[in-house]
C-alpha cells in the first residue's frame, strides 16, 4: 500500500517544508497534478517544479498526473524535467495518440500510466494493458482539490481489478481515513491524498491516521 500526497493542496509558500515533513513521515512518492487550463479548468505547476523537486529530493518519486490535451509539448517537457512516472488521461487524446505517447514514455525510461475519469467505462483499460504499469481511477472529476469521494468508485475499482490482475490501481480524489479503507477493500493499492493531509496542521499525524485505517 502506498500513500502519495498531492502537493496541489499544500501551502505553495511553504511547499518545500510540506514535502520535507511528509518525507520524514515515511512518504516516498508524491503525486503532482499538472493542469493547463484546457483539459480541466484550472492551472497548476510546470516542468521547473519537477526539476527543483528532483534536485532537492532525488530519492523521492515524482508521479506526474498530466491533465492536459497538449501532449506534444508537455510530455517531452516533463520527461526532460525528471518525472519518474506520467499518468496520461484516456479522455485527453485519441487512442492512436495515446498509444504513441505511452510508447514514448516507455522508450524514455518513464513509467507509463493510464488515468480515467469517473464517467469513463473501465473496460477501455483493456486496450492498453501491455503498455502501462499502473491505472489511476479518478474518484472525483479532475480539476480541483477538496471534492468529495464519488461512492460508485468502489465498484469501478472492483471491475478494474478484474481487468488488470495484479497491476497497481491508484485512486485519486476525496481520500480520507474513511474513504481510503473503502478504496483499499475494493482493490486499490495506491492512494492520492490531498486536502485531508494538510487540514490538521500535522502531516505526520494525518499520514499515521491513514496508515492505521488500511492496516
Amino acid at each position: 500500500m502506498i500513500i502519495a500526497p498531492s502537493i496541489l493542496n499544500a501551502d505553495n509558500l511553504n511547499l518545500e517544508a510540506n514535502i520535507k515533513e511528509a518525507v520524514e513521515a515515511g512518504i516516498s512518492r508524491f503525486h503532482i497534478d499538472i493542469m493547463d487550463g484546457h483539459f480541466v479548468p484550472n492551472l497548476s505547476f510546470g516542468p521547473q517544479l519537477i526539476k527543483d523537486f528532483k534536485r532537492e529530493f532525488p530519492m523521492t518519486e515524482a508521479e506526474i498526473h498530466l491533465m492536459s490535451n497538449n501532449p506534444d509539448d508537455l510530455v517531452p517537457a516533463f520527461v526532460d524535467a525528471g518525472a519518474d512516472s506520467i499518468e496520461l488521461h484516456y479522455e485527453s487524446m485519441n487512442e492512436s495518440q495515446l498509444n504513441y505517447w505511452l510508447d514514448y514514455l516507455a522508450s524514455n525510461g518513464v513509467s507509463a500510466n493510464l488515468a480515467i475519469n469517473p464517467d469513463t467505462q473501465v473496460e477501455v483499460i483493456e486496450k492498453f494493458l501491455t503498455k502501462i504499469k499502473q491505472v489511476l481511477i479518478m474518484s472525483v472529476h479532475p480539476g480541483f482539490g477538496g471534492q468529495s469521494f464519488i461512492t460508485k468508485t468502489t465498484e469501478r475499482i472492483q471491475k478494474t481489478r478484474d481487468i488488470v490482475d495484479d497491476m497497481p490501481i491508484e485512486v485519486d480524489g476525496g481520500i480520507n481515513d474513511r474513504t481510503i479503507k473503502m478504496a483499499r477493500d475494493a482493490g486499490a493499492d495506491v492512494f492520492v491524498v490531498g486536502s485531508y493531509l494538510y487540514e490538521d496542521g500535522s502531516i505526520a499525524k494525518q499520514v499515521h491516521k491513514l496508515e492505521k485505517a488500511i492496516n
